[in-house]
Formats: C-alpha cells, sequence, structure tokens
C-alpha cells in the first residue's frame, strides 16, 4: 500500500493568525512522521533529520529504506508551512510522481484537510484517495477548526458548551464581556483561529485568577477598561478583522479532557481520550484519563460521539479531536474542536497502539510531557538509552521521544510509559537528572 503524508499542519487562516508562530510550525508538523508506515512518501516543510527519521522507524517497525521524503521549494511566506503555492508548485510535483514510481497511490494522509491537498491528489489522479475530499475541496478544513462555527455545531448537536457568544463586531463584544465581568464572573476571549491556546486571553474583574489555557490574564474593572481592551485587541482578536471572536464564560479550577474519533465512510469511531495538562499553557497530557470517574468519562465519550456524528454527516473525513473542561462541580463542557491530526493524535495512535500494543495498554498509562532540554535530537536519544530509561518492550515500561528536534528552543517532547502516574512520575524524575526539562518561562 502506498500512501502520500502531508504536513501542512493547520489551515491557511489559522497561519495567517499567528505570523510570529509561522517557524515553530514547520518543527510541529514533522510529527507526521510519527504516523509513517512502509512504502510511504513524506511531504514536509524541510528536510527532517535523517536520526529522527531512523529512530521513528526503528520503535515502529518501518522500513527506513523504503521511505521516500519530498520538499517542495519554499513559498511566499517562507518554508515553515506546507502552503497551497507550495504544494502546487510544477516541480514538487514532478518530485512526488517520480517517488510514486509508477505506484497506484492508495492514500493521502493531510495533517490537515485542505483545498490544497485535494488538489495535489487530483494532479496525481488519485483525488478518490483523500478522506473526504468534496468537503475538504470547499475549504472544510476552515470549518472543522473554526472555534465560532464550533459553538454553533455543538450547540446544533445538543452538546454543552459554556455560557457565552460568538461576536463580530466590537459593540457586542463590549456588551458581551461586560455582562460577565458585572456578575464578577471572568472571560475567556478567543481567536476564532489558533492553536495551543495562543490566541486565548483571560479577563477577570479581580485578581487573582490563574489564566489556565491562555496566554496572559488582565484585570478589567468597569466599562472604560473593557472598552480600551476590546479596542487595542480587535485587530489581532479578528485577525484584521478576517474572522469572529468567541466570548466565554471561564471556569477557574476545571480539568481539560479530550477525546478524539476517527471519522470514516462507514461511521465515527472512538480512537483515544485523556487529560491535557496546562501550566499554565499546553504542557503535556496523560492517556488514557485515568483521573475522570467513569460516569463524568461515559459522558464525554457520549457527547463527543454526537458532536462528531453532526460533523460527519457534514462531510467532513479524518481525527477530529473536541477538547473539554470539567468543572469543580462535575459538568462537562466543550471548548473546541480540532479538525486536523493532533498533539494527541500520535501519542495513542503510533506510542499506544503500534510501540506499546493495544493489549499492553489496558495495563499502562502515557504521560507526554514538552521540553526536554538537550543540543540534538541524536544526543537525546544516546542519552535517554545510556541512563537506561529509553522504553523496553520486555518491560513495557521507559520513555520515547515523540517529536523533532526543536532548533529554537533546543528541545525535544517525550512520552513516558508506565504502570500508573505516580510511576510514570518517579520515571521522569530521573530523566530530569539526566537533563533537566524546560520551563514554561524559558519557552
Amino acid at each position: 500500500m502506498t500512501r502520500l503524508l502531508v504536513a501542512n499542519d493547520v489551515p491557511e487562516q489559522l497561519v495567517g493568525a499567528i505570523p510570529a508562530m509561522r517557524e515553530a510550525l514547520g518543527w510541529w508538523a514533522q510529527r507526521l512522521i510519527w504516523h509513517m508506515q512502509d512504502d510511504d512518501i513524506l511531504v514536509l516543510p524541510t528536510e527532517p533529520d535523517a536520526s529522527c527519521l531512523k529512530y521513528v522507524a526503528k520503535i515502529t517497525g518501518t522500513r527506513h529504506e523504503s521511505l521516500r521524503v519530498v520538499v517542495p521549494p519554499a513559498g511566499r511566506a517562507g518554508a515553515h508551512n506546507l502552503s497551497a503555492d507550495r504544494l502546487a508548485d510544477p516541480g514538487f510535483r514532478a518530485a512526488v510522481r517520480d517517488a510514486l514510481g509508477g505506484r497506484r497511490l492508495d492514500a493521502v494522509l493531510p495533517l490537515c484537510p485542505d483545498a490544497s491537498v485535494v488538489a495535489l491528489a487530483r494532479s496525481l489522479g488519485a483525488e478518490g484517495a483523500v478522506p473526504g475530499a468534496a468537503f475538504a475541496s470547499q475549504s472544510g478544513g476552515a470549518l472543522a477548526n473554526s472555534k465560532a462555527v464550533f459553538r454553533a455545531v455543538a450547540a446544533g448537536a445538543g452538546v454543552p458548551v459554556p455560557e457565552g457568544s460568538v461576536v463580530g463586531d466590537p459593540l457586542d463584544a463590549e456588551d458581551t464581556i461586560a455582562e460577565f465581568l458585572g456578575r464578577g464572573v471572568p472571560v475567556i476571549v478567543k481567536k476564532e483561529y489558533a492553536q495551543g491556546c495562543n490566541g486565548n486571553e483571560l479577563l477577570s474583574p479581580v485578581a487573582g485568577v490563574k489564566p489556565i489555557g491562555a496566554r496572559r490574564g488582565l484585570v478589567l474593572e468597569g466599562r472604560t477598561a473593557i472598552k480600551r481592551y476590546v479596542t487595542e485587541s480587535w485587530d489581532w482578536l479578528t485577525n484584521g478583522e478576517r474572522h469572529k471572536v468567541v466570548v466565554e464564560r471561564y471556569h477557574p479550577g476545571s480539568r481539560a479532557v479530550f477525546a478524539e474519533y476517527v471519522l470514516t465512510d462507514q461511521g465515527v469511531e472512538l480512537a483515544g481520550q485523556g487529560e491535557l495538562v496546562a501550566a499554565p499553557m499546553p504542557d503535556g497530557q496523560v492517556l488514557p484519563a485515568v483521573g475522570l470517574a467513569p460516569v463524568a468519562l461515559a459522558q464525554l465519550v457520549d457527547a463527543t460521539r454526537r458532536l462528531c456524528e453532526a460533523v460527519h454527516a457534514l462531510g467532513y473525513r479524518g481525527t477530529l479531536g473536541p477538547d473539554a473542561i470539567v468543572t469543580p462541580d462535575g459538568e462537562i463542557l466543550f471548548t473546541e474542536y480540532n479538525g486536523r491530526i493532533t498533539g494527541s493524535t500520535h501519542i495513542y495512535a503510533t506510542v499506544g497502539a503500534r510501540v506499546v500494543g493495544k493489549e499492553a495498554m489496558r495495563r499502562r498509562i502515557l504521560l507526554e510531557r514538552q521540553g526536554w532540554t538537550a543540543p540534538s535530537f541524536q544526543v537525546a536519544v544516546d542519552r535517554l538509552f545510556e541512563s537506561g530509561l529509553a522504553y523496553n518492550p520486555a518491560t513495557e515500561v521507559g520513555i520515547v521521544l515523540v517529536s523533532a528536534f526543536n532548533p529554537v528552543y533546543k528541545v525535544i517532547s517525550y512520552c513516558i510509559v508506565a504502570e500508573d502516574l505516580p510511576a510514570a512520575l518517579e520515571l521522569e524524575e530521573r530523566l530530569d537528572k539526566v537533563s533537566p526539562r524546560a520551563r514554561q518561562d524559558q519557552g
């Protein structure tokens, strides 16, 4: 089976909303490597680290020599994202045909469904190999990643969301924010397109509310302060008035959880679930969500299914990852969905299912963390094995590297496989002695 994997990490709308993160996108898109199988053709924004490619091939049992990597020329926005102009480059498309070598293209797996990927597949005579090609070709990927559209779909499907609204006018934003803050209730303001909480800001009428899941927290006292905030932030919030803004109630002390489904022509199927860790920005995850009560987990899975079925009816195909919070009162409220292969997908699908194994995962948990410091990917691999902390299939315990080397912050993400969370934290302490983990104030 020949597959074309395309590391187009985010839709064009999202890239435009966070230009300062373009270089980070190029690094983060390399997680596609963890999804590779024999005979795959990988389309990446930049050349991969050879040591990273060999490491992932080894832990997944993939024949390294069977792989082909194609990198298109830099586009108008540079080389950090697989933008539409890069995927349309004639020389690049010719290189993909050469990599196919006359083989039939059986499947196309993009990180994010996009019309540019459908156009690429069409040029190769394989449009039907793209899941949900009809939907994706009409900018469906933008709908499946919009926080504004999410609230409408969730409401229509009867899936609970935090109290709030979608606004497109600064006065409406002021009124909505003022209504919440006037009741003494904090709110979170969200850009329609952003990832990793980088488009979220917490607004509170009083000091002391921690901005978990937001890039910063602000105290606004009175209508004048609210108006000033909206006026100064409106261009950033709307990406130059091109997008909507979500204003919703913030619930301090909540836990962030998720469940991902795979949407195919046959229906929707649960793929993985877990709990996100933030400090205050996303810092890791635990899979499965072992700290969630069985009743709450059942509610999470059921509501997620209803949401996925609604999106499935629109024609979306691929991975859909809705996020939710569990409030201190035990209420489950959904906050967004991600219509793409997320940062959780390769943790349960590759580390869990392929490296550890589905049967072994019945007695194991996964703790993924960001920010282990190292000067290079190969040095990180060497340190893991020399310290005896690398994952051992015989004991079903150890650590797996789950990201490429981040050249900006000199860090790598890792995943601990252990019997339970206390055992995972003990392994993490040992890893920290080998090389410390960068805290968020370090990047």
